[in-house]
């Protein structure tokens, strides 16, 4: 189909709400810690913003029209590791600690080796 000629910037204005919208949930995270709520929007925007960060890299790099094969396959296995991502992030929230505390017990793990 033709390209439409505002696709970039309603692209362009998808990635920079993206970004605006991450930081008042980490910020949040941070400074209030651990709510359910929170973690969810954490496990679902987290992992949309990392999918159209790697997409525009592989659009970049991977283009289908210079490689039709690599491309394509590379493009599945983002659209894949996403799913999966976020499959992981609603597990952790649903079945364990929540992604706030998943990621303190990280950023503390050598406090509390080191302390063993």
């Amino acid at each position: 189909p033709p390209a439409h000629r505002m696709h970039g910037s309603y692209h362009w204005m998808n990635e920079r709400a993206l970004s605006v919208i991450s930081a008042p949930i980490i910020v949040t995270a941070m400074v209030y810690g651990a709510h359910p709520i929170n973690d969810m929007l954490m496990g679902i925007v987290l992992p949309i913003h990392a999918y159209m960060g790697f997409g525009q890299a592989l659009a970049d790099y991977f283009h289908p029209r210079r490689w039709p094969v690599v491309g394509r396959v590379l493009k599945y296995a983002l659209v894949a590791i996403t799913g999966l991502s976020m499959f992981g992030a609603w597990r952790i929230n649903t079945t364990d600690v929540g992604l706030t505390n998943y990621f303190a017990r990280l950023w503390n793990a050598n406090k509390q080796a080191e302390k063993n």
